[in-house]
């Protein structure tokens, strides 16, 4: 296998990786190890018995893997009550672990040893000193892990180490729990963070201890006033002491939107192409050395002159973008591949890599789970492994025409190589892909080379005595760059040059695949092995194809589902017919302007395993906590047909929906339509979605009473009713036009909220469950308690999505019932 570019212990190590992996994806671990071993054999063909030996080589890696992730996982400790019951108010008593800048404007501050006292409760909208008859005592809580502090507009900036007493609404870290989406409390379980707390405005109740002595953490804060002293308050401004930094507070939301449309995103972010740049002020200070003595290079060739200059530099700019995990990784590379060249080892690039991830994983094995790691060793590997074909593409020549058609061919060749490399793990964890990666040939070079480097000197000269005025120059300079390329940006994203793809998110068995076909193709590129080896590429083939084919057959099965996403404080609802026919009810939203839960929560839901296709949407109301996701759906999947109740959104979110039937896949061909009581919606194979209400000409005191209801029935058997977010007024005169109502499962109004409890309603369904779509601990307290009470004396069990996560119900046949299962247990 050595031939074809992994040493044998380049791949144990890599099953070694797969038991780290195995803590929360058992079965694609356990596959990934077996295709390790199996290209093992295949490529080197060893003897029976060496075959034996390493499978139980691979297999005693895996479980080494395995119980040191365990023993190094942070146990997810047993919250008290009152945290995870109750939206609580404490007074806590802390420690400043870590502070980072996060964007627009926002410090996170990881507090750690922290103690609290809970504090009566505040009513909503009341006065302040009012507390809840049901407020608890106040009592002394010892905070398990770290709290993730994050504070809007801060008005202080704390040192690690500092004391601080403050007055925090804890909560639990709890994230949207779907069906094959983020696991956002597993990566805060990763660093140590089990609690959560938001505050905003700097006039926030906390006393600050006296600042630790920390000379570095001080030097660098010092050199942070300094080049906002010396920056110019522009958006360019703002990317280059991100650049310098790793501080992207100052970022606007234009510029960050334009970057990740044009899919540049990544150069926000401190990674290894940054530490290049920095390499790069080494060989510049390697050929000054020879050009002031031109005999240092027969002592030490400048190649590896370069190296060692430019190691204590990447060293100090992993200390000025404060060590970020994607920094540190890529120094940790470089480094690598910088001793191997200073040992003449060959294979710099592929042992370095594999040198640099062995040393990550001692040291923190749970790295595995990091998806910038992830991203930055496919990156590499792409370079590694995919340039050298692409590269070999096009021949040496001679002419000057010639050897440059070549360079920008070879430039070509690094970009595709990357971005294909990254193409799999980018289809999986997000859905969409921006096809614009070729546009990194030109962005990354003139920032790197006319941003960073420049920027780079504007902070040495910024402590340089008596330089302040040439630092501001250089600085200046380097910003107005960034912001002409930023200008330019937003120019071509305002005339659509930069189109983003919703696509299929891969299934782990079609990823598993098409690593295996990768590497018999790869095989068979290479002229001392001209035939690939067929056992990889059957098994490559029949992961892509298995998937597809259990998906297939599982559309044709006679059942129905309904799905119920976990989208928060607001409502987002699945329904699936034979044949594999959807529809979306609403699209959940309103968590923040900075927020699209239509592009990180919905859209990556529908399209896990799936195309990006809707047989429609069905808009029940425009309200923003039903209908903003909605934007982002109606953009980038193919919609069948779209419905409303014949209400539009105003303001910012009605132009975002004009705007995405206008210009997005649908563009052209559809229009709203209004749906009133009486109307059907035919799914096929008996499959309907009745339209009880609102009855034509209807005007209900809101919007909320002007809801879309609709009923689920297969076969004339009521399977669920979807009233949206109707109220009292509503469900009375619905019910009193004489609608049939009766369902196995009802969907509660209005998250269940108590101005929608209504006995008559129950009564009509005669529901066996209710469901709940609600935000965990939310501040409306939904489901109500009176509701909850109501639905337990008519003995209808209550599943709200704040403790289930998303609820998926299916009925395999004809009749009430039904089968249910969530993404919590």
């Amino acid at each position: 296998m050595a031939r074809h570019g992994l040493l044998a212990w380049q791949a144990y190590l890599l099953c070694f990786a797969a038991g780290v992996w195995s803590l929360r994806h058992p079965q694609a671990a356990l596959a990934s190890a077996g295709l390790v071993w199996l290209g093992l054999v295949l490529f080197r063909r060893p003897a029976f018995a060496s075959a034996l030996a390493s499978l139980a080589l691979a297999g005693a890696c895996l479980f080494v893997g395995q119980q040191y992730a365990s023993f190094r996982l942070p146990q997810a400790p047993s919250l008290p009550a009152a945290l995870g019951e109750t939206r609580s108010t404490a007074r806590v008593f802390a420690r400043v672990a870590e502070v980072t800048d996060k964007p627009f404007g926002r410090l996170e501050i990881l507090l750690k040893d922290a103690r609290a006292e809970l504090l009566p409760e505040r009513r909503r909208g009341g006065d302040a000193a009012a507390v809840s008859a049901a407020a608890p005592e106040s009592q002394w809580l010892m905070l398990p892990g770290r709290i993730a502090w994050d504070w809007d507009e801060p008005g202080a900036r704390p040192a690690p180490g500092q004391s601080v007493e403050v007055v925090l609404r804890v909560r639990p870290v709890h994230g949207f729990a779907n069906f094959g989406g983020a696991d956002f409390e597993w990566r805060e379980r990763l660093r140590g963070v089990f609690l959560r707390a938001y505050t905003r405005g700097p006039d926030i109740e906390a006393v600050w201890g006296e600042r630790p002595a920390h000379a570095l953490w001080d030097l660098r804060e010092s050199l942070r006033g300094r080049l906002l002293a010396l920056l110019p308050e522009t958006p360019g401004g703002a990317v280059l002491l991100g650049l310098l930094l790793g501080d992207r507070s100052r970022i606007g939301l234009e510029a960050t939107e334009d970057m990740r449309a044009a899919g540049l995103s990544h150069t926000l972010a401190l990674s290894g192409l940054n530490v290049v740049y920095v390499a790069l002020l080494g060989l510049g200070l390697a050929w000054l050395a020879g050009m002031v003595r031109p005999g240092v290079y027969v002592r030490i060739p400048r190649q590896k002159l370069a190296v060692l200059l430019s190691l204590p530099l990447v060293a100090a700019y992993v200390w000025l973008g404060q060590g970020s995990p994607s920094l540190v990784r890529a120094a940790l590379m470089y480094g690598s591949w910088g001793i191997l060249l200073l040992l003449d080892r060959g294979r710099p690039l592929v042992d370095g890599l594999f040198l640099a991830v062995a040393l990550m994983l001692v040291w923190d094995p749970l790295a595995v789970y990091d998806l910038g790691l992830q991203m930055s060793v496919a990156a590499v590997a792409g370079l590694a492994f995919l340039y050298p074909w692409l590269d070999a593409l096009v021949p040496q020549a001679r002419g000057r025409a010639l050897r440059l058609a070549r360079r920008v061919w070879q430039a070509l060749a690094l970009t595709l190589s990357a971005n294909l490399a990254l193409l799999p793990i980018s289809l999986w964890c997000f859905g969409t892909y921006p096809p614009n990666f070729l546009l990194n040939l030109a962005w990354v070079p003139v920032q790197g080379m006319l941003v960073q480097l420049p920027g780079m000197a504007g902070l040495a000269l910024a402590v340089a005595p008596g330089a302040e005025t040439a630092s501001a120059a250089v600085l200046s300079f380097a910003a107005l760059v960034q912001g002409w390329m930023l200008d330019c940006l937003h120019l071509l994203a305002a005339r659509g040059w930069f189109p983003t793809w919703a696509v299929l998110r891969p299934l782990w068995p079609e990823l598993l695949g098409a690593s295996a076909l990768l590497a018999a193709a790869s095989a068979s590129l290479r002229p001392d092995r001209p035939t690939p080896p067929a056992a990889l590429a059957l098994c490559g083939l029949l992961l892509v194809v298995w998937p597809h084919a259990l998906l297939a057959q599982d559309e044709m099965r006679d059942a129905v589902r309904l799905s119920v996403l976990d989208v928060g404080q607001s409502q987002a609802v699945v329904v699936e017919a034979p044949g594999g026919r959807r529809v979306l009810v609403d699209g959940g939203g309103a968590m923040s302007p900075t927020f699209d839960i239509g592009r990180s929560v919905v859209a990556p839901a529908l399209a896990w395993g799936r195309p990006p296709r809707l047989d429609a949407v069905v808009m029940t109301h425009p309200d923003a906590d039903h209908a903003q996701g909605l934007a982002w759906i109606l953009r980038h999947f193919r919609v069948g047909a779209f419905y409303t109740n014949g209400r539009w959104p105003e303001g910012r979110l009605g132009l975002a929906l004009d705007q995405a039937l206008a210009e997005g896949v649908n563009a052209g061909r559809l229009a709203p339509r209004v749906l009133t009581a009486g109307e059907r919606l035919d799914l096929g194979e008996g499959v309907v979605l009745e339209v009880l209400h609102p009855a034509d000409g209807y005007a209900g005191r809101n919007a909320n009473d002007e809801s879309v209801v609709l009923r689920l029935v297969w076969r004339g058997q009521g399977l669920a009713l979807l009233p949206g977010d109707i109220q009292r007024d509503g469900i009375e005169a619905m019910l009193d036009a004489g609608v049939d109502a009766r369902a196995a499962v009802l969907l509660l109004p209005h998250h269940g909220s108590k101005s929608s409890l209504s006995g008559m309603l129950y009564e009509a369904v005669a529901p066996d469950l209710a469901l709940a779509s609600c935000g965990f601990l939310n501040q409306y307290r939904f489901p109500n308690a009176d509701v909850a009470a109501e639905l337990a004396g008519r003995g209808i069990p209550l599943a709200a999505t704040p403790w289930r996560g998303m609820l998926r119900l299916a009925w395999a046949g004809p009749g009430r019932e039904f089968g249910l299962t969530s993404a919590r247990p």
